[in-house]
């Protein structure tokens, strides 16, 4: 990334956040001395070998010797590159920011800031219909059927698409904004035959944000009766489609309103359907957010993580909705999520719920949820005599030890009461399955221990983290040069000068000093904390904050004056430099292609090497 705009907003960012609060928002702290230490999250960590640097701003587990800075943190946790680390940081700290790139023309379907004021301007055009087009009559009987409250229709800006084929792209033509760009935010349709229709024409629509609280898509109702028999759309609810600011796999319905409430209590709950949040709001619940039409997956779990430490999952209680349920408690088990599973009374949705029962009787459903492995034995166990049906109780026991297997083990062993926990489970199987407590360990065992050497073959699974770097694992001297660039800055002059790039063998070294060159030629900071914003590779950050680690416990052991040992880093680089040399002017002579005086000269310089490798 060049310097200038980029470099200034990723410094901005890195500056205003404080990595004790970032990585404290994911994972348990607690204070050791002056730093803080939590169990690492990528190996099963049986005692806290994660820590964090407040004064660094840096972050290392010992143990995966994976590290780096706050970039690094969010990589890694949210599994997303740098663009999209720089994008969460920035939206946290609510700091302005547009990737760096080839700049899309502004008002062109590319052009994000345009397609996010399009989707403003249409959120407002719809919700102008609903409450004053004489169109959206049936609309609004319909809310007003639903018993959907006007202040909090306007809360979540319910809005109406008349049934003309043309209403908003007729409207767009006192604006800015293209038919294109009205396309690229999913409101249009191309016809084949040319031409542009409305995609939510007689649709309740219902806005759905972002994190941010800007209006990235639509979900479309259609009004009962507003179309003539026979000639409904296909689909009673739509979405819009997948466009450059809307995926419905990395979106949650109300998450905007309920993000606050979240911050206070770490603790969500999911349901399916808008209306369910909406009914959830308006009885005065602010911590229910919905999917969009799609199953759970692991990118939804990754943003329920950012808000909440306690994700309480419900579900329709109709048989569909309990096994679509048992769909996702594994993932959630393997992503170390504390769900709980709320089963609602059969034949009711959340929204139904809310109509007969007030927000006190929804939460004591929520308080008395089981945990998501109690659920999976009550389903596995439910009608099953597991004395005279020996088949299936053998199977459904492997599928329970299955889940269980995936749970981390550095879960059980972080607290008492998860310890408790996990034998209680054990017990229970054991009891109910008349099996001896100690198999079911020892099968438990098994089962990780495939999985183990599943993930060493690197088959279907995500490999394991790096092994802490080795000093052995590079040049001795090439790491103690860029080690004492980090410590001293005042040595920078003579390192940058004396030694070329080129003669740093190892490439990741390499690539390091050349940002170290870079920057100091145009006079950026160098120093550790400035490299840590230069650099964007996580692995050169990981390396980096090794080097770092590393060249502190060496002063601190070895004390020695950093020119002095330059000094004899540097003569290292002369006597390789030389060697290089000497080989080139040996070759040249053994090819015998020079002539008379150019031999001569060869042989001088060979001389005039060996003069001063002995010192005479």
């Amino acid at each position: 990334m060049t310097p200038g705009s980029d470099f200034d907003i990723k410094d901005r960012i890195k500056q205003s956040t404080d990595i004790v609060q970032l990585v404290g928002s994911y994972l348990q702290l607690r204070r050791q001395g002056a730093l803080f230490v939590a169990n690492c999250p990528w190996h099963d960590d049986r005692r806290p070998s994660l820590q964090v640097h407040p004064q660094k701003q840096i972050w290392k587990c010992w143990v995966c010797g994976i590290g780096g800075d706050v970039f690094n943190f969010v990589m890694r946790r949210e599994g997303v590159e740098f663009p999209e680390a720089l994008r969460i940081l920035a939206d946290r700290l609510g700091i302005p920011w547009q990737a760096s790139g080839p700049k899309s023309k502004p008002g062109s379907p590319d052009d994000k800031p345009t397609l996010y004021k399009a989707m403003a301007w249409a959120a407002k055009q719809y919700r102008w219909a609903m409450e004053r087009s004489d169109a959206a009559g049936l609309a609004r009987q319909y809310l007003a059927d639903r018993r959907i409250a006007p202040e909090t229709a306007d809360r979540f800006q319910i809005g109406f698409a008349p049934l003309e084929w043309s209403w908003l792209g007729d409207r767009a033509r006192a604006m800015e904004f293209t038919p294109e760009v009205l396309e690229a935010c999913g409101l249009l349709v191309r016809r084949d035959s040319g031409g542009w229709t409305e995609r939510f024409r007689g649709r309740l629509l219902f806005p759905i944000h972002d994190t941010a609280g800007r209006v990235i898509a639509f979900g479309g109702r259609l009004v009962p009766g507003i179309f003539p028999a026979g000639q409904e759309p296909p689909g009673k609810y739509i979405n819009s489609p997948e466009t450059r600011i809307f995926s419905k796999s990395e979106t949650l319905y109300g998450l905007h309103l309920a993000s606050d409430q979240a911050a206070r209590t770490r603790r969500l709950t999911v349901v399916e359907g808008y209306t369910d949040v909406i009914g959830a709001y308006q009885s005065g619940l602010r911590d229910v957010v919905a999917v969009l039409g799609t199953a759970i997956n692991q990118r939804h779990i990754r943003l329920l993580r950012r808000y909440a430490d306690c994700v309480t999952l419900v579900l329709d209680g109709d048989a569909a909705g309990q096994k679509r349920t048992g769909e996702v408690l594994d993932l959630f088990v393997a992503e170390n999520v504390d769900l709980r599973i709320m089963s609602l009374p059969a034949g009711l949705d959340p929204f139904d719920y809310f109509q007969a029962h007030d927000a006190d009787a929804f939460q004591s459903l929520v308080a008395a949820a089981p945990d998501a492995l109690e659920h999976r034995l009550r389903i596995e166990l439910q009608g099953l005599d597991v004395v005279q049906d020996t088949h299936r109780a053998n199977h459904a026991l492997e599928r329970i030890l299955t889940t269980l297997a995936q749970v981390p083990v550095s879960i059980n062993e972080t607290t008492a009461a998860a310890r408790v926990r996990f034998d209680q489970m054990l017990v229970r199987l054991a009891r109910r399955f008349h099996v001896d407590r100690e198999m079911l360990q020892q099968r438990l065992r098994e089962i990780r221990e495939q999985r183990a050497r599943v993930s060493a073959t690197g088959v279907g699974v995500e490999p394991p983290p790096p092994s802490p770097l080795s000093g052995s694992a590079f040049p001795a001297h090439e790491v103690e040069l860029l080690q004492l660039g980090l410590l001293d800055a005042m040595l920078l002059d003579l390192i940058v000068e004396q030694v070329a790039p080129a003669e740093i063998t190892a490439a990741p070294l390499r690539a390091i000093f050349e940002a170290i060159g870079d920057g100091f030629h145009q006079r950026q900071d160098v120093s550790f904390e400035g490299l840590m914003v230069l650099l964007e590779d996580p692995e050169l950050k990981r390396l980096l904050v090794w080097l770092y680690d590393e060249a502190e416990q060496k002063q601190q052991v070895a004390g020695d004056d950093t020119q002095l040992q330059l000094n004899r880093v540097l003569a290292i680089f002369r006597s390789r430099r030389e060697a290089a040399d000497k080989r080139q002017i040996v070759g040249r002579l053994q090819e015998g292609n020079l002539d008379q005086a150019e031999e001569v000269t060869a042989l001088a310089e060979l001389l005039n090497a060996a003069r001063r490798r002995t010192g005479v």
